[in-house]
């Protein structure tokens, strides 16, 4: 398991060996119910990598999950009803991690590269532009971000001092987005 999306029915988790997305319901009153897998057909579910689905986001009606493949550097939409999945055309993004989903506006964190990519995509989300590509000094292979207001708050994950990590200390760089 690695990464993990809300919504408004509870949460969707990637799965980095396998061509699966994992399901947990939450009730109204935030009592998780049992888990349910969902298998995965089309692109997305290439575990020819050593390391394969990462980041995860779902529209605000939850009716696309979008997942990133670090393996294949690559964006796909899956349909959460069935688990097919379609290219997001246009976008290269080696040593993708996490992503953040903000409407049609998408930052891919690259975490070997030590970057972020700001993404504008397609209404349909079949397609995307790159918009900027953010960097810092202060960077240090990060895995990760959330929106913090009109910026984006990256986590280094530091993978660079080995794997588990070796860092004695870990931070979270705030970089305009």
């Amino acid at each position: 398991i690695n990464d993990v999306a809300l919504t408004k029915d509870g949460a969707w988790f990637t799965d980095s060996a396998q061509a699966k997305l994992y399901f947990v319901p939450v009730s109204a009153t935030g009592v998780p119910g049992p888990f349910t897998t969902l298998a995965l057909s089309g692109p997305a579910a290439d575990t020819s990598g050593e390391f394969n689905l990462n980041g995860i986001q779902a529209t605000p009606d939850g009716k696309t999950l979008v997942v990133a493949h670090s393996g294949n550097g690559s964006l796909y939409t899956v349909d959460p009803a069935n688990g097919e999945s379609a290219t997001i055309a246009g976008v290269s993004v080696p040593n993708v991690d996490g992503i953040v989903l903000q409407g049609r506006r998408l930052w891919a964190v690259q975490n070997s590269d030590n970057q972020v990519t700001r993404i504008r995509l397609g209404p349909q989300l079949t397609s995307g532009v790159v918009e900027e590509v953010i960097t810092s000094v202060l960077f240090q292979f990060p895995t990760t971000a959330a929106r913090f207001g009109s910026r984006l708050a990256v986590v280094n994950a530091k993978f660079d001092t080995g794997f588990p990590p070796t860092a004695d200390q870990y931070e979270v760089v705030v970089v305009d987005g």
